[in-house]
């Protein structure tokens, strides 16, 4: 019984894990178009006044 029990806690460690990796990972994509749309933006800028 203990063994079950030790096998769910490991199972919710890992998913909570890999929710975090995917979270970090979300934030840096997010992070990434912001900063390229704000490039854009200030290019296009410049360009026309």
């Amino acid at each position: 019984m203990t063994a079950r029990r030790g096998q769910t806690m490991v199972e919710y460690v890992l998913t909570l894990a890999a929710m975090l990796v995917v979270v970090a990972v979300m934030w840096h994509v997010i992070a990434a178009a912001k900063h390229s749309t704000a490039r854009t933006e200030r290019l296009v800028r410049s360009d026309y006044p």
